[in-house]
């Protein structure tokens, strides 16, 4: 006979309060989606409400896409709107970028309480530091796309369309479709280790897949990559984008191999035989890497074979 907290009655009841928590948590994110959008859409100026004939209404996202035009636009070029309607598309574009940065706290404190009940508190410690982490990252993306990768792309691009004996025409649409593509690739490629390392610590990826030769594999494939689908043709925007990238690869390494040194040392412990030769049947026992805890036969070899290095 199962208990009352155990009865199918019980179970749809619970079920049915998380659904109804979920949705009210949905709708606070909705509401939240909705008024950040529409602040790009307020006008600069209450009088200028009355005088739209005349141009008098400028919406907020205006001065976001003036400055944008002057931060990144080079001199050479020019910005022509190629329909009449790709300027509109562009406020509603931005407008839902801009509604999407306003309200992510919003979005992430309900995440963050919906899932906290479920969490121990260990796991609410790891979900907060990754959480900072990733907005670190992120904004480590945005900044380099900013400074570097989206005006020395623009610099490239004028250059071989000049030199072509073309003049550089740029529709509103592919510009500002361009940079905020940019922006969202480079936040995203910062935060790809944090994902190793989350990979790492859930147990799915091996700590061996990101040493040595599969490291430098990575680095080399991700090069091919910029310099084949890179913003511009050539491969300085994919240099620049790997040096600071090499600094977060290799500290999450480092936080992924601590990682899975903890847990193989917490797993010999509970069975009683870290830091002891394993039981193998034959003249030379089998020893646990004290770098790696891989099992090496001595009877072939005194190296890891996973860590290359020397168990004695």
């Amino acid at each position: 006979m199962s208990s009352d907290g155990d009865s199918p009655k019980s179970w749809v009841a619970s079920f049915w309060e998380h659904a109804d928590e979920l949705v009210r948590r949905f709708k606070v994110v909705l509401v939240a989606l909705i008024l950040t959008t529409s602040i790009g859409w307020l006008p600069t100026s209450l009088s200028g409400i009355m005088n739209m004939s005349a141009g008098g209404y400028q919406p907020l996202l205006s001065i976001v896409m003036q400055r944008i035009k002057h931060d990144f636009l080079p001199h050479q070029a020019t910005l022509i709107a190629g329909g009449m309607a790709d300027t509109v598309y562009v406020y509603a574009y931005l407008s839902v970028v801009a509604g999407i940065l306003l309200s992510s706290p919003v979005i992430m404190y309900e995440v963050y309480a919906f899932v906290k009940p479920a969490l121990y508190e260990n796991e609410k410690k790891f979900l907060l530091s990754y959480i900072g982490s990733f907005i670190g990252l992120l904004a480590l993306g945005a900044a380099m796309a900013y400074f570097l990768i989206i005006p020395i792309s623009f610099r490239i691009l004028i250059y071989f369309t000049i030199s072509g004996g073309a003049t550089p025409f740029i529709f509103i649409k592919d510009f500002y479709s361009w940079i905020l593509t940019l922006f969202t690739i480079c936040g995203i490629f910062y935060t790809v280790p944090l994902f190793l390392v989350l990979l790492v610590q859930i147990g799915i990826l091996p700590i061996r897949f990101l040493r040595g030769r599969n490291k430098i594999i990575v680095y080399v494939v991700i090069l091919m990559v910029f310099w084949i689908f890179g913003p511009d043709p050539t491969p300085i925007t994919g240099a620049i984008m790997m040096a600071p990238f090499v600094i977060v690869f290799e500290s999450a390494t480092f936080f992924a191999r601590r990682i899975d040194r903890t847990r193989q040392q917490k797993r010999k412990e509970s069975s009683g035989t870290y830091g002891k030769p394993s039981p193998h049947f034959g003249l030379f026992p089998t020893r646990s890497c004290r770098y790696c805890h891989s099992e090496v036969d001595e009877s072939k070899s005194s190296f890891c074979p996973q860590c290359n290095r020397s168990i004695r």
